[in-house]
This record gives structure tokens, sequence and C-alpha cells, in this order.
């Protein structure tokens, strides 16, 4: 081999080795977006989650509150029935 040849070599592999560390560069680049985009998958399916519990939890509240206002409903009925047994009372009293 001969100077020219060498030189031809040494510049190839310099070349190579610029390459090599651009490509470095890159991949690093690559694999922190890639945690960048993972990390926001993960907060986007967490809110998708929440979102679809949502329904859920809405549904299980009315119908809290549907039974809430049956019991309100027999409560007012008996305070009712107690009141008018109490009226009744009064009137057989007074006579």
């Amino acid at each position: 081999m001969d100077y020219v040849e060498l030189k031809k070599l040494e510049e190839n592999i310099a070349r190579v080795v610029e390459r090599i560390q651009k490509l470095h560069q890159e991949n690093q680049k690559l694999k922190d977006q890639n945690v960048n985009l993972l990390n926001q998958l993960r907060e986007k399916d967490l809110i998708i989650r929440r979102l679809q519990n949502q329904p859920q939890d809405d549904y299980e509240v009315a119908e809290n509150e549907n039974e809430l206002q049956e019991k309100e409903g027999k409560i007012k009925l008996r305070i009712q029935q107690m009141l008018d047994k109490l009226e009744n009372f009064q009137q057989l009293s007074m006579k």
C-alpha cells in the first residue's frame, strides 16, 4: 500500500467514524423522544380510563339519588300517616 491509498483509507475511516457518531446522536435523540412519547401515552391512557369509568360513576350517583328519593317518599308517607293518626286521635279525644 502506498501513501495515497493509506490517505484515502484514513479519510474513509474518518468519514465512517463521523457517521457513526452522528448515528449515535440521532439514536439518543430518538430514544429521548420515545421516552417522552411513552410518558404522554401513559398520561392519555390514564385520562381515557378515567373517562371510561366516569359514566359508571355517574350511573351509580343517579342510582343512589333515585334510592334516596324513594326512601324520602316512603318517609314522607309514613310521617303523613302518623300525622293523620294524631289528628284522628285529637278529634277523638275532643269528643
